[in-house]
């Protein structure tokens, strides 16, 4: 376990955020987030409108239909909150580059100025912790292999949630967080 990980943990100075999203690239957007504190507590959770319809193959893997977000806010009128929460704070996000893109292409689907997330925050990926704690090397390319958010809690023996959701995904990883670092939860 890298102390990086193990310095912010012991800082409480972190929130974990999820999202789930109308797909993966663009011009896919953020249709769920959710923002828990380093004690597990709700700071945000929401569903979204988003901007255009969600794809079925988006629907199989989460549940979301366009008729379950309707009368939901939409993106611009929570990402102000998002900012607020996660100021000064570490994020820890289990696929931070992923959820980062998202916000991105939230802001681009939505027509809102390029913001920078790094400002005033540090984001952490407990995806690729999580693969150099667990240690499987690729057979190929010798690299740590990323395990699914799901597997992860399986390996290490934690709590499964209903994955795909975005508040169970936060806590799942908060989970994952405290067990690598031997915190009881």
């Amino acid at each position: 376990m890298s102390t990086k990980l193990s310095t912010i943990v012991a800082t409480n100075n972190y929130v974990v955020l999820d999202t789930e999203t109308t797909g993966l690239r663009r011009p896919a957007e953020i249709i769920q987030i959710a923002i828990v504190d380093h004690k597990g507590r709700t700071l945000l959770d929401t569903l979204l409108h988003p901007k255009n319809p969600i794809p079925a193959e988006s629907t199989a893997i989460h549940g979301f239909t366009d008729g379950y977000v309707v009368g939901c806010p939409e993106w611009p009128a929570v990402k102000d909150k998002v900012l607020q929460l996660t100021n000064g704070k570490s994020i820890l996000v289990y696929n931070a580059k992923f959820d980062r893109h998202m916000m991105h292409c939230s802001d681009e689907a939505w027509s809102l100025p390029q913001t920078d997330y790094h400002e005033n925050r540090e984001w952490f990926c407990v995806m690729e912790e999580y693969a150099e704690f667990h240690g499987e090397t690729h057979p190929y390319y010798g690299t740590f292999v990323w395990q699914k958010l799901i597997y992860a809690t399986e390996q290490m023996n934690l709590p499964k949630l209903q994955a795909h959701g975005a508040l169970a995904d936060c806590l799942m990883t908060l989970n994952l967080v405290h067990a690598m670092c031997d915190i009881p939860f």
